[in-house]
């Protein structure tokens, strides 16, 4: 087996086994919770004992209930969190907001990070001492990070988009979809690029006519066998012992899954480090990974999603999606504007003995509009702001409105994922054509209306001359560290072009 280079693996967390909805689930919901207090440590850890998601596991060494510290690495390797090595309070990515809003369901979100994750990245980036060690006997100089380990070796790959292909091809060329871990490190980690994946199964062929013996190396084993548990949460596969196999599910869906793994097989639509800091690609990396665009989700098949299905992937069923109208419809002739404050959670001294339980019992519930939703507005209102606009908001209209040298502009928020992106859209665009022309009403003056979108996307062509000439509305899409302009209109691109 010859590997890109001494040591090279699939290094991955060694708790994936571990996990489940609900446990996730809380971990991201308490984060966000208490996101901006300077104890957030101490009060997520007697919020999940609280409300019993975990025992008081009291450690040994520091007699404190510390299951954060157990449990949280999780949350940064699946993109739903920036790493607490570089960001010090709790950060959800675009995508840790999906899940925890109800717009993205367990499985869905394990299968679409699964697809995503690759080698190189910003999160892996320490070199063990072992690898360092077979590095040097072979006289190879060591870099100060896998990341440009990586790099310098040519590595651009997404391990379970190739098992995945491997498994698709052994299912249609007649075998059964199975592969075991031995068998995926002698054939499949030698791959240097998802593009070779015809190498891997022509090395997966060989090793099972010639019955290969040979001893394999058990850390890189437990690495592979990390990687089945990965895909054995998501939509694409059973893991049984070291063995892992297609989902008959999926099975009914192979051509769309033969499409997704076509797109992550792109070399375009892979990260790659653009700094020299470590830091700065670690933090560009959650933003990448964290906020995946919607041609590159997965969603599960509707006649799929039963109550039991929907029980399991959703374990807050209260917030299943944005609602778009307020509980009690407001009858107004005209927009009342208010001075904009985010609408999200606010720091305040918390005794630690006497509080948290109330707090737990009394969270306020966003029904009306999601986290991510208000996020993004907090974002945006800032990137405006900084701008040198004035900002201002109608709870029962418009999301924010922008006013600079007399010029006023309305941005409407849409949060979207793969399902359900299009008729959002479409519900995002109608607003907007109302909410500017009963604007007009008020001040003679038409103003700008953009639409904001919460992931990234791909339009169809003809998408740039609807929205810049026939409506007349622009375009940006938000992602976890910048906005991205889909339309070439003044103001977005200025809001783009922001530092």
């Amino acid at each position: 087996m010859t590997l890109p280079y001494p040591g090279y693996s699939w290094s991955f967390n060694h708790h994936m086994g571990r996990v489940n909805s609900r446990e996730v689930f809380a971990l991201l919901e308490l984060a966000y919770r208490f996101s901006k207090y300077p104890n957030y440590r101490t009060l997520v850890n007697q919020s999940l004992v609280t409300e019993g998601v975990f025992t008081a596991n009291i450690r040994a060494d520091s007699g404190q209930v510390d299951a954060w510290r157990d449990y949280q690495q999780i949350l940064p390797d699946l993109g739903l969190i920036y790493s607490t090595r570089y960001i010090r309070q709790p950060q959800l990515t675009p995508i840790g907001l999906m899940y925890i809003d109800g717009t993205i369901g367990y499985s869905e979100l394990f299968s679409t990070q699964v697809l995503a994750y690759q080698y190189p990245n910003g999160h892996k980036t320490d070199i063990s001492t072992a690898v360092k060690g077979e590095l040097s006997q072979a006289g190879i100089s060591i870099p100060p990070n896998r990341t440009e380990l990586d790099v310098n070796s040519g590595i651009l790959i997404k391990p379970g988009v190739l098992i995945l292909q491997i498994l698709v091809e052994l299912h249609r060329q007649g075998y059964s979809p199975t592969l075991d871990t031995r068998e995926c490190l002698l054939s499949l980690v030698p791959t240097i690029r998802n593009s070779d994946w015809q190498e891997a199964y022509a090395r997966l062929l060989q090793l099972r006519q010639i019955g290969d013996t040979s001893e394999a190396d058990k850390r890189k084993l437990r690495d592979v066998q990390e990687w089945f548990q990965f895909l054995g949460q998501s939509d694409f596969a059973v893991k049984e012992g070291n063995r892992i196999s297609l989902s008959s599910s999926v099975l009914e869906e192979i051509d769309q899954l033969q499409a997704v793994l076509d797109f992550h097989t792109d070399p375009a639509t892979f990260w790659m480090p653009q700094s020299s800091v470590e830091s700065e690609n670690a933090l560009a990396w959650y933003g990448f990974f964290g906020s995946p665009s919607i041609e590159s989700q997965w969603i599960t098949p509707d006649e799929l999603r039963s109550q039991e299905y929907l029980s399991e992937n959703y374990p807050d069923h209260e917030l299943l999606d944005e609602i778009d109208t307020p509980a009690v419809t407001v009858e107004v002739s005209e927009i009342n504007l208010r001075p904009f404050s985010p609408s999200i959670p606010e720091v305040m001294d918390v005794s630690i003995d006497v509080n948290v339980e109330n707090i737990v019992q009394g969270r306020m519930r966003l029904r009306d509009k999601t986290r991510q939703h208000q996020e993004i507005i907090a974002r945006l209102a800032a990137r405006l702001t900084e701008l040198s606009y004035n900002v201002a908001d109608d709870p029962n209209s418009v999301d924010l409105l922008a006013e600079k040298n007399g010029l006023e502009t309305i941005f409407e928020v849409k949060t979207i994922n793969r399902r359900n992106f299009q008729p959002r859209i479409r519900l995002g665009v109608g607003q907007l054509s109302e909410y500017r022309y009963r604007r007009q009403l008020q001040t003679q003056v038409r103003p700008h209306s953009i639409l904001v979108l919460g992931n990234t996307l791909q339009l169809p062509t003809w998408a740039y001359g609807y929205f810049s000439s026939d409506i007349n509305i622009g375009l940006l899409c938000s992602r976890a560290d910048a906005f991205l302009a889909l339309t070439d209109g003044e103001v977005e691109l200025e809001v783009q072009n922001a530092s």
